[in-house]
């Protein structure tokens, strides 16, 4: 290799690099789903599929992401144990 580079050090680095950015990724995926599940917590089955189509439009993504997002709020297991912690 030209200049002495090790190829196992260049390596190592780039794949602590692409897990760091994965770990991130994956902490703000959850922190979104989590934060648009919670704005989204009261809307009924039928009321969330509306809103997730006119939501989708708008922002163009797809539905989707907002029925995974309110089914993620609903069904973190977090959040039950918090709900049972305050009775």
């Amino acid at each position: 290799m030209t200049n002495n580079i090790s190829l196992k050090e260049l390596r190592f680095l780039l794949e602590e690099a692409e897990e760091e950015i994965g770990r991130k990724s994956e902490k703000i995926l959850y922190e979104l789903y989590w934060k648009i599940g919670f704005l989204l917590r009261d809307c009924t089955e039928e009321k969330l599929k509306l809103v997730s189509k006119e939501l989708s439009v708008v922002f163009q993504v797809e539905p989707e992401m907002f029925t995974t997002a309110h089914r993620f709020y609903k069904e973190n297991p977090i959040k039950k144990k918090i709900q049972l912690e305050k009775r």
